[in-house]
This record gives structure tokens, C-alpha cells and sequence, in this order.
């Protein structure tokens, strides 16, 4: 089995501008937290972790996995909880910056269409997109990867059981444990807010045998 290659920056589809838009938005968010002048360093230094930290991503499909750019983007978490930990914060303080950049932005489309996103993503053919997709990960190509497979109940639920978590892997391979247990933040901030109803509560990161997306449209999201 081959180890996984470093993703770089042509590993899949976010790059050097979506990063840097991402850092625009942290910082007002640092700042409110965290005042002005640690929102400056943090940034900053956040600039430095990427750069050391991007070419250790691991290449795990490029774009023919539909979950690399999850990897990407937490590559720039990794990067801002090394900021904020010299800094004497925590791992729930840099999680918490993400998961308010996500809301916010989030936020700026309208309710209809995000609900309207969920329901579409919870559709017949994109169920059988994510099959496929779950299917071949069973081929474990690459080490660092996700392994996974999806299950349907005859009442709507829909889930993504995980066996191996490549973002669990990649915390643990940089040192960071400490952020396993927030491993899924951004599938319950989506959850919410496009009423997909996941229930996040089974994870790898808070020490059950593995991690379990289970989505049911219109069901309240449990994390």
C-alpha cells in the first residue's frame, strides 16, 4: 500500500487566495475574542504554519476524493492552533475561531437556499455519489486516507461510518491530539444551518471505535 504523497497546493481545489480569505476573515474574529494585538500575531504567524505545514498534507486522492479539501482546510486549523497555542490558547479557542468563520460566512447566503443545499445533498443521486466514492476508499490506495461506507435506514437516515479518519490520522502525525475531539465541527455547523439533521455524537476523536455522520433531513443535529 503506498504512503500518501504531500498534497501542496495541487493536492485539491483550495489554494493560496482561499487561504488568504480565510485569514481575512479570522482576524476581525481574533480580534473580538482575543483583542487586536494577539489577532495581528496570530495571523502572522498563522502565515508561517502554513507555509511549514502545507507540504506535510496529506495527498489523498486530489480531486478525485471528494473529502481533500477537508484535509486542506485543516491544514489551516493545524496552522492557527500552532499560532494560538504559543500563545497560551487552547484547541477549543482555535476551533472556535473556525467554526465562527464558517458560520459567518455561511450566514451570508439565505436561509432558503441553504436549506434548500441540504436537501439537495441529501438526494438520491448525490446518496449514490458518496457510494461510490465510500466503495473505493474500501481499496485503501492511500494510508492516510479515510475509510468508509455509507448505510440507509428505511426512515431517511443516511450516514457516513468512518473505520479510519484521515483527519484523526493527520492530528495525530503533527502532534496535535488535542484536536480530535472537535474532528467534526464543520458538519454540525453546516448541519444546522441547511437542516440536515446530523447527528455527530459517535467519534474517533472522543474515543469510539470509529466517527458516524448520520443525517436525516429536518431532525434536530446532535454533536
Amino acid at each position: 500500500m503506498p504512503e500518501a504523497a504531500s498534497s501542496g497546493s495541487t493536492g485539491g481545489r483550495l489554494g493560496p487566495r482561499a487561504f488568504e480569505f480565510f485569514l481575512g476573515r479570522a482576524e476581525p474574529v481574533l480580534e473580538r475574542l482575543h483583542g487586536r494585538e494577539l489577532a495581528r500575531e496570530v495571523i502572522a504567524d498563522t502565515r508561517i504554519e502554513h507555509a511549514r505545514l502545507e507540504p506535510k498534507v496529506p495527498d489523498i486522492g486530489g480531486t478525485a476524493n471528494v473529502f481533500q479539501p477537508v484535509m486542506l482546510l485543516n491544514g489551516w486549523l493545524v496552522a492557527l492552533h500552532f499560532a494560538m497555542k504559543k500563545r497560551g490558547k487552547t484547541a477549543t479557542d482555535a476551533v472556535e475561531i473556525f467554526r465562527t468563520v464558517a458560520d459567518e460566512l455561511l450566514r451570508t447566503i439565505p436561509g432558503p437556499v441553504l436549506r434548500a443545499v441540504g436537501v439537495l445533498l441529501l438526494s438520491s443521486p448525490v446518496r449514490r455519489f458518496f457510494a461510490r466514492q465510500a466503495a473505493r476508499s474500501q481499496n485503501r490506495e492511500f494510508d492516510a486516507d479515510f475509510v468508509w461506507k455509507v448505510e440507509s435506514t428505511p426512515d431517511g437516515e443516511f450516514s457516513f461510518v468512518f473505520d479510519e479518519c484521515a483527519v484523526n490520522k493527520w492530528y495525530e502525525a503533527m502532534g496535535v491530539e488535542e484536536l480530535k475531539p472537535h474532528c467534526n465541527f464543520f458538519d454540525v455547523t453546516y448541519s444546522r444551518l441547511m437542516n440536515m439533521g446530523v447527528d455527530a455524537t459517535e467519534t474517533i476523536g472522543k474515543g469510539c471505535a470509529q466517527c458516524a455522520l448520520r443525517f436525516k433531513h429536518g431532525r434536530q443535529t446532535r454533536a
